[in-house]
């Protein structure tokens, strides 16, 4: 049985599907007979008839009909149930209702792909920032109610009503209600409820392999569902019609609450920089957020020094002493106050432009939980510039270190480490695990893959991420603050509504960030993911100009351009599957990693469906394989150029000058997502460093026969293919780009892992080198001719040269005309010598197993060069 990721809210059924079906049926009917009424003037609302208007009778002169009406109008519409000037039917599948107006047809429709959307916008309030929406005078806000079901009742005791810490920690009490100042009514019927990650599909019991079987022929287009069918009620290929394609359900609906989804999402404006500072500046310690007060430095310091303790594991205790001696009031001590804000900043600076989960202009460092602050910390003392120096720059990395082996097990006994977990807890987890993975040490990078599956199940079993508010539940009749009509006495401002959206959207960040660390790092390691792409039925990230906004107010206005502009959401389903297509997604730079970790993940996926056919003996034809290979082959190159258009496009609309550090992380991120999908599509990354002489991966020894397979199949199956020829291109342009590019050459400077404050480009760089060691040792064999390289300069003009000369091939196919393709010796020496002096302890392994591959080629020469 599949549980479900809401990434947001509380799930809940709040009408049998069959029952809801007949009363929308129902409903469709009564508005075809009252279509045209006013606001208040249908049959049954509280309008009083004035004695003229009900002295005017208009009856239907059809035979047998003596319905009647107080208005000509309302005859008249009545009139063409019966003589119809035109039938409009409904083509959505297995339907065949038909309509004799097109308004009713349209929103009969919109139900298909919005299950319940309709219904539930008239009972559920859909904010709108007030102040940038023009109101209608004179016409107030209808009451709006939702009927309590059990499912809300049971839940409703699970959350509770006490306080929660939305956003990134700073906590808030939100006593909304369904009703909002300024909201027009207008707003309210174009927007659509927001869809939830769901696991499960449609059904609990539904095999998963099914599932993955109707999600793969959906996307790459299966004729077999016939044109304009979507499986599992996946969105159509056509995308969103009439601003509610974007909230399709499975069964199930998410009383979260709403905001206007028509007006979010989709990438119109460019953002405005994140910080004034470009990558290489000097950091501030005053920007906005890093402030950290002394008595904040203090709870943490007192949080250190009495719960992180380790008696077991020596070198944490050594770590400790080390740390904690010396004068901690010294601006050098790296407890100091001015160098936990440095973290702090740095944070900002460096890590947060590539995963954007946390809200900054609302963050504060004395609001914040220890916990997340701490991992806040350990990212920022890792990512520090290097014009704080070695020694400086080893000393913080070893306080990350140190802070991360306490920060886990003091998370996980937090109160808030529980189903429905907190947001900050699912932001701590994430920002830890990160650092764990990429920055630490090999025990910590073990550690986070054991416990990403912790995360996900905690995000799986909690039905929510952000508490319960009085919007997510029904009002109370004993509180005096409903009835039957909803009409509620209080209202909610637009700093609250703000309060309340940031944590949604945050929450969503959040999931979809567990959702690219999943699939990416499947790809970087070798692993098994654990989540599936047809899982993620979310709304890509907002627009950064929203994110980015600094009040309800700008929001408003924001949001208001987008929705006047036509600007609609985009789901994560419609965005992936239109990259596939070659269609344009607009979205911004981190909906356009959420896509790249899609295809990552749809591939992985694609390519265990393959091997397992293949294990238990099922032929299956090449061109199968070759199809959806080819498919997201093309669709990488599609997501480069969609996301260089989009570059291209903020660039000249911008109105900064300059490029700040947050465009500098988005173009160098695409550079390096793109060559690693291409690199790992074709090779087997695990093969390739058991081949190189790995002695332990994923967590176990190697052993001989483990060794002897990975030569069999790298020498004999992988390097005379196509395969390997393309993997080998795309590693060898990578290399060319990162280490030997003409900017380097012309300003003088040289790469370095040690610096690079890109999260994914040093292990990409890694996998490059054994990826082109691998293709030409496994052709050419150990060098014929032997040669020594004694100094720097040496080995750079190998390198350059050898770039040059194989990676300048103009296609993939030309390789196997080159000759001398493992006269890499030079490229393997600088790589090694490269990574021996980073802070992230794999890389070091990594420095050892090139060592592995020079002596392969020059037997002896390993040591000695």
């Amino acid at each position: 049985m599949h549980a479900s990721i809401t990434g947001m809210i509380e799930t809940q059924v709040p009408i049998h599907a069959k029952a809801r079906d007949h009363r929308l049926d129902k409903e469709d009917d009564q508005q075809d007979h009252n279509a045209g009424h006013p606001d208040g003037d249908a049959p049954g609302s509280s309008r009083k008839l004035s004695g003229k208007d009900l002295d005017k009778k208009f009856e239907c002169p059809h035979e047998g009909c003596g319905k009647s009406y107080s208005r000509a109008e309302h005859l008249h519409r009545h009139q063409l149930n019966h003589n119809p000037k035109q039938i409009y039917h409904c083509d959505f599948p297995d339907c065949h209702r038909s309509f004799v107006r097109q308004d009713l047809c349209a929103r009969h429709k919109e139900r298909h792909t919005a299950r319940g959307s309709q219904l539930l916008r008239k009972h559920t309030l859909t904010p709108v920032v007030t102040t940038a929406m023009a109101r209608k005078k004179g016409s107030p806000m209808k009451s709006m109610t939702r009927t309590p079901t059990s499912h809300d009742q049971e839940n409703q005791s699970d959350n509770g009503t006490s306080g929660q810490t939305p956003m990134n920690g700073v906590k808030a009490t939100l006593q909304l209600n369904t009703r909002m100042n300024g909201v027009s009514d207008a707003m309210l019927d174009h927007t659509p409820s927001c869809p939830i990650l769901m696991f499960g599909g449609e059904s609990y019991n539904r095999s998963p392999f099914a599932m993955a079987d109707d999600f793969a022929a959906w996307l790459f287009n299966d004729s077999s569902f016939g044109p304009g069918a979507s499986p599992m009620g996946y969105p159509s290929g056509s995308g969103v019609t009439s601003g509610a394609g974007a909230s399709y359900q499975i069964g199930l609906q998410a009383p979260h609450f709403q905001y206007d989804l028509s007006g979010v999402g989709l990438y119109t404006t460019p953002a405005p920089p994140s910080h004034p500072m470009a990558v290489n500046s000097i950091l501030e310690t005053t920007l906005s957020g890093s402030v950290l007060s002394e008595d904040k430095r203090k709870d943490l310091l007192d949080l250190i020094i009495g719960r992180f303790n380790e008696t077991d594991y020596a070198p944490v205790k050594i770590q400790k002493e080390e740390i904690l001696k010396g004068n901690k009031e010294d601006d050098r001590h790296i407890l100091s106050l001015h160098m936990m804000q440095a973290y702090i900043s740095s944070y900002w600076v460096h890590f947060h432009p590539q995963l954007p989960i946390m809200h900054r202009p609302t963050f504060k460092s004395s609001t914040c939980p220890d916990l997340l602050l701490l991992a806040i910390m350990c990212l920022g003392a890792s990512c520090l510039e290097k014009r704080y120096r070695y020694e400086r720059t080893q000393a913080c990395a070893a306080l990350g270190d140190f802070l991360a082996w306490h920060l886990r097990w003091e998370i996980f006994m937090d109160a808030d480490f529980r189903p429905p977990a907190k947001l900050w807890i699912f932001q701590a987890l994430l920002l830890l695990e990160v650092f764990e993975k990429m920055y630490s040490t090999r025990p910590l990078h073990e550690r986070a893959h054991i416990h990403h599956a912790t995360t996900l199940t905690l995000m799986r079993r909690g039905s929510s991420l952000i508490g319960r508010s009085a919007l997510d539940s029904p009002p109370s009749i004993k509180d005096g603050k409903g009835g039957i009509n909803g009409a509620h006495g209080s209202t909610t401002s637009p700093d609250e509504w703000w309060t309340h959206w940031i944590t949604n959207e945050a929450t969503r960040r959040a999931t979809f960030a567990a959702f690219v660390m999943d699939s990416i790092h499947a790809t970087m390691f070798g692993h098994r993911v654990a989540i599936a792409a047809y899982e993620m039925r979310l709304p890509l990230p907002c627009d950064e100009a929203l994110w980015s906004a600094t009040s309800s107010a700008e929001v408003g206005g924001i949001e208001s351009s987008l929705h006047s502009n036509g600007v609609k959401q985009t789901t994560f389903l419609e965005g992936l599957k239109k990259t596939l297509d070659g269609q344009t997604v607009r979205t911004n730079s981190f909906g356009r990693i959420i896509l790249m970790a899609g295809l990552l993940n749809v591939s992985w996926h694609m390519n265990q469906r393959d091997l397992q056919l293949s294990s238990l003996g099922v032929s299956q034809t090449l061109t199968g394989r070759e199809k959806w290979q080819n498919s997201i082959t093309r669709a990488f190159e599609h997501w480069r150029q969609d996301f260089n258009t989009s570059l291209s496009w903020s660039s000249e609309n911008s109105n900064s000058n300059g490029s700040n550090g947050m465009d500098d992380y988005i173009v160098e991120s695409r550079t390096v997502l793109h060559h690693l999908a291409h690199m790992t599509m074709h090779v087997d990354i695990v093969d390739c460093q058991i081949y190189a002489g790995a002695t332990r991966l994923l967590g176990r020894l190697i052993t001989t026969q483990d060794y002897n397979g990975a030569c069999r199949r790298m020498k004999e199956q992988w390097a005379p293919t196509a395969r390997a020829r393309d993997a080998t291109f795309y590693a060898l342009r990578f290399l060319s780009k990162v280490i030997s590019d003409e900017h380097s050459h012309s300003t003088g400077k040289e790469y370095s892992a040690r610096d690079d404050l890109l999260l994914d480009r040093p292990w990409a760089l890694y996998l490059a080198t054994i990826i082109v060691w691998s293709y030409g040792y496994a052709l050419d064999g150990p060098l014929k001719v032997p040669y020594q390289l004694s100094n720097h300069e040496d080995k750079m003009k190998d390198m350059v040269g050898y770039l040059n000369r194989v990676g300048g091939v103009p296609n993939p196919d030309d390789l196997a005309k080159v000759t001398d393709r493992n006269a890499c010796v030079g490229m393997l020496l600088l790589m090694r010598d490269m990574f021996k002096k980073t802070r992230w302890e794999l890389l070091h392994e990594a420095s050892n197993l090139l060592t592995k591959c020079v002596e392969m080629l020059i037997p002896g020469a390993g040591s000695t060069m």
